[in-house]
């Protein structure tokens, strides 16, 4: 079986490109156990990774996991705790610069730069994040060894990164994960 470390396609402009892209998981501090994010809207991807390596879903997203896949991981409700409108898919995604750089010049300034907007938080798809189960280390940093051979998205107890199997990175690709990229990493066995 094959494994492969999850993660975002590399966007255009950056760190710019990948703070509108994301958004922000990681800057404030969970709030009852659950993650707060900060983002631009009204778009939101269907799924992604954010923060240092939170998986983020919408509704929709989720519903269609639920109904697809295999159980054993569990989802979160997230907070919506600071969304920006900046509608930057209207944007020439090809240019090499952005349509516009925040006035200080740091890309968090998308969102923090930019006011609250309740109402394009309240008209965008709820967002959950995915509670990944741990199954396996790294022996290394680039030989991964699973502990059961039918968990399908999984973290390792000793690396961050979120890790599917073949078949879940076949599903991902058919089903709207285009903003999603994936690096094959060995095991004991190749």
């Amino acid at each position: 079986m094959k494994y492969f470390k999850l993660g975002n396609k590399i966007a255009n402009w950056g760190d710019y490109g990948d703070i509108l892209l994301a958004g922000m998981t990681g800057h404030l501090d969970r709030q009852d156990g659950l993650l707060q994010l900060e983002r631009t809207g009204p778009f939101q991807p269907q799924i992604i990774t954010s923060g240092i390596s939170d998986l983020l879903v919408t509704d929709t997203y989720k519903e269609k996991m639920i109904t697809n896949l295999v159980t054993g991981f569990e989802f979160k409700p997230v907070i919506k705790a600071h969304i920006s409108l900046i509608d930057w898919t209207n944007w020439d995604l090809e240019a090499d610069e952005p349509e516009f750089y925040p006035e200080s010049g740091e890309p968090e300034d998308y969102i923090l730069g930019q006011p609250h907007s309740n109402e394009v938080a309240e008209n965008m798809e709820n967002v959950w994040e995915v509670i990944i189960p741990i199954n396996g280390t790294f022996i290394n940093n680039f030989i991964f060894s699973p502990n059961d051979n039918n968990i399908d998205i999984m973290r390792a107890d000793n690396q961050g990164y979120i890790l599917v199997t073949d078949k879940m990175k076949n599903w991902l690709e058919q089903n709207q994960a285009k903003w999603l990229d994936f690096e094959e990493v060995k095991t004991p066995t190749d």
